[in-house]
């Protein structure tokens, strides 16, 4: 699986987990990027995890953007 942060259609950042391979830059530590694409991790972990209580829905059907108070 790969997870990719793209910014205007260009990919900032990357990560590949079979093959170990990221993409990112240093100039993002000084420039304040890394931390926003750390919150748009974070950002979509609490998405997956929530689409994932979903499974535990009796009748398995819900409206995520309700759960996460998001537009979907």
């Amino acid at each position: 699986m790969k997870v990719v942060i793209t910014v205007e259609g260009k990919e900032i950042w990357a990560r590949d987990i079979l093959s170990q391979e990221n993409l990112t830059s240093l100039s993002y530590l000084k420039d304040g990027t890394q931390q926003k694409i750390i919150a748009a991790l974070e950002e979509s972990l609490t998405q997956a995890r929530a689409q994932e209580k979903l499974s535990y829905n009796v009748n398995g059907i819900a409206d995520i953007s309700s759960m996460t108070c998001r537009q979907g």
